[in-house]
């Protein structure tokens, strides 16, 4: 399949989606949004994918809604007194931080560059950030009068913490990697040129774990992440390790140990975790 704001190859097990319009710093689109649904949706029936990484072209990540074709219609619309058809928000968050976060195998975001507003927030609810060294993070919702949006006002204070989320956002200045790596939004800051690759090889490293116990784990700590009822995290703990001891893939995890092996949670894997 072919896309216009997007490129799409498959790296060993990994998806690799680049977003593609560099000349625009990859400024977002609903458009842009779409085709990274579809890609992903392409391959989710695929056992030869097991994860996705995405990444920016050129020298940008994402810059942000694109002003021309997304900000100044849809505020021309309002002006006049009428409804857009499709603001900036409401194409992804209608479904993408639900999506992202219940898509059946591991996202990786390689932040290259300048990430800004939607640019960002988009990557949030990715399992995993990497960015390169020139990587810089923009909540810039202030300075151009907006707010955030893709359930960030929540995601952001829970990884960073809400004194720190509070000055990001409030005065919109560009993040530094190495600050956002040190405040956790960020696990590892990565040469430029080993970027990509390295997103990859971690790709790699997850599609070989077990994706059922990945999922659990998944769903465990983000719906644990300010739990302050202990006994009730350990009943949902009980109940997906009651899920995960019945499953084949502990029982091929056993007998990897016992035969002194690596386990291959790819032999019988169904194509979707229920």
């Amino acid at each position: 399949m072919g896309y216009d704001q997007i490129t799409f190859e498959q790296r060993g097990r990994v998806g690799l989606i680049t977003l593609n319009r560099p000349e625009k710093l990859n400024a977002w689109t609903p458009h842009m949004s779409d085709e990274m649904r579809q890609a992903m949706d392409a391959v989710v029936d695929n056992r030869e994918v097991g994860a996705i990484v995405v990444t920016g072209a050129g020298r940008a990540f994402c810059a942000g809604a694109d002003i021309a074709e997304v900000f100044k219609p849809q505020a021309d619309a309002r002006a006049s007194g009428e409804r857009p058809e499709r603001q900036p928000e409401a194409a992804t968050s209608v479904n993408w931080v639900e999506y992202i976060q219940n898509y059946p195998k591991p996202t990786i975001a390689a932040i290259n560059g300048a990430a800004v507003g939607i640019g960002i927030t988009l990557a949030l609810p990715f399992d995993i950030r990497l960015a390169s060294p020139e990587a810089r993070i923009g909540m810039f919702f202030v300075r151009m009068g907006l707010v955030p949006e893709l359930a960030s006002s929540a995601i952001l204070p829970q990884m960073v913490g809400s004194a720190r989320a509070l000055e990001w956002c409030m005065t919109g200045r560009m993040i530094p990697a190495d600050e956002a790596q040190s405040a956790g939004m960020v696990a590892e800051v990565v040469p430029g040129d080993q970027l990509v690759s390295r997103a990859l090889e971690l790709g790699e490293q997850l599609s070989n774990n077990s994706a059922l116990s990945m999922t659990l784990i998944r769903k465990l700590l983000r719906e644990h992440a300010n739990a302050s009822d202990v006994q009730a995290v350990m009943r949902a703990e009980g109940r997906a390790l009651d899920q995960a001891y019945s499953s084949w893939e502990h029982r091929e995890a056993i007998s990897a140990f016992l035969e002194k092996r690596t386990p291959d949670f790819q032999k019988d894997a169904p194509t979707r975790i229920a």
